[in-house]
C-alpha cells in the first residue's frame, strides 16, 4: 500500500489514492534515476578513462482513471497539475515517508475512451526523495541538577547547567550523502566558532564574533549553499567570513561525528545540526 498527494503552487493539497475521483494504475519514475557516464577514449589502449558522472533528472509519469462525473475531476486535476507550474508530490509507504519537487512538463488526456484517462508527466531537476520530516541533533544539553529530597543552602544551589562542545553522533539515514544545516546560537560573546568532522578532519571555521542572541545558519545542501548571520532581526549574508581551507559538509551515509569550539567563550556557544535524509529511490 501506499500514499500519494499533490501540492500545487498555493499550498493547496489533492489527495490521488483512496479518491473516488480517479483510480491511479501506474506511477512510473520511483526507481532511482538514470545516469550519465562521461568517459573519453585514449589511442591505443582499450576502453576509456573515467572523467565524471551526473544524475539526470528524474520524470514521474503518474496514469490514472477519471471516475464521473469524468469533465469536473478532470479540471480539478488542472488546479493541482498546470503546465510548467511547480509541484510538490508526497509519497509514502511502508518504509519511507518522502517528497520531491518538480515541474508539470505534460499532461494529456484520452477524451474518447470508454473511461477516461490522463497521464501527467513531472520532471524534477532535483532528482533526490528527500524524508518529510527532518531530524536535529543539539550540541548543548541543559543537564538537570533538580532532584529529591530537596533543600536550598544559603549559597543557592544551581538547578541545571549546561553541558558544550562535546563530540555528537550526527545520523544520516538516507542512502546518499547529503548536506546539512547548522545552526550556532550565541548566549554571549563568541569569538570565531569552528565546526569539525572528528572521522574526516574536514572543517569550517567563520572569522566573525558573535553577540548575545546572535544565530548564524550554514547550509550546505547541494544548490542552497549560503551562511547567514541573524542579528537584531536583520539576516546577513557572511560567506565571506568562511576561512580559506574550509569544507562545505557533505555527510556520509550511516554515522558521522562532529565537535565544535571557538577561539573566545566557546561556552556561550550553542550548536544544532538539521538533517533531510534523501533516497535515491522508493
Amino acid at each position: 500500500m501506499y500514499e500519494l498527494i499533490a501540492q500545487n503552487k498555493y499550498g493547496e493539497q489533492l489527495k490521488m489514492t483512496n479518491n473516488p475521483r480517479y483510480v491511479i494504475t501506474d506511477v512510473d519514475g520511483l526507481y532511482p534515476p538514470e545516469g550519465t557516464i562521461n568517459t573519453t577514449q585514449v589511442a591505443n589502449t582499450d576502453g576509456s578513462v573515467f572523467n565524471s558522472s551526473r544524475i539526470n533528472d528524474r520524470v514521474i509519469t503518474i496514469t490514472m482513471a477519471i471516475n464521473a462525473p469524468a469533465e469536473a475531476n478532470r479540471i480539478l486535476l488542472y488546479r493541482y497539475f498546470k503546465t510548467k507550474y511547480p509541484v510538490r508530490l508526497y509519497y509514502k509507504n511502508g518504509r519511507r515517508d518522502v517528497y520531491i519537487d518538480g515541474y508539470v512538463s505534460k499532461f494529456s488526456v484520452e477524451y474518447f475512451e470508454k473511461k477516461q484517462t490522463a497521464q501527467i508527466e513531472i520532471t524534477c531537476p532535483m532528482a533526490l526523495f528527500r524524508a518529510t520530516k527532518e531530524s536535529s541533533t543539539e550540541f548543548s544539553n541543559i543537564e538537570n541538577m533538580f532532584t529529591f529530597p530537596f533543600a536550598i543552602e544559603e549559597a543557592g544551589v544551581p538547578f541545571s547547567y549546561i553541558v558544550s562542545g562535546e563530540q555528537k553522533t550526527i545520523i544520516n539515514g538516507g542512502d546518499v550523502e547529503t548536506g546539512v544545516v547548522i545552526r550556532l546560537n550565541a548566549l554571549g560573546t563568541v569569538k570565531n566558532p569552528k565546526i569539525y568532522n572528528v572521522d574526516t578532519i574536514d572543517h569550517m571555521i567563520l572569522n566573525v564574533t558573535m553577540q548575545a542572541g546572535d544565530e548564524i545558519t550554514i547550509n550546505t545542501r547541494k544548490k542552497e549553499k549560503s551562511i547567514t548571520l541573524l542579528r537584531d532581526g536583520v539576516t546577513t549574508n557572511i560567506v565571506g567570513r568562511l576561512e580559506a581551507g574550509s569544507t562545505w559538509f557533505n555527510l556520509l551515509p550511516g554515522d558521522n561525528v562532529f565537535t565544535y569550539e571557538a577561539d573566545e567563550l566557546p561556552e556561550n556557544l550553542q550548536c544544532t545540526f538539521i538533517i533531510n535524509n534523501q533516497f535515491e529511490g522508493v
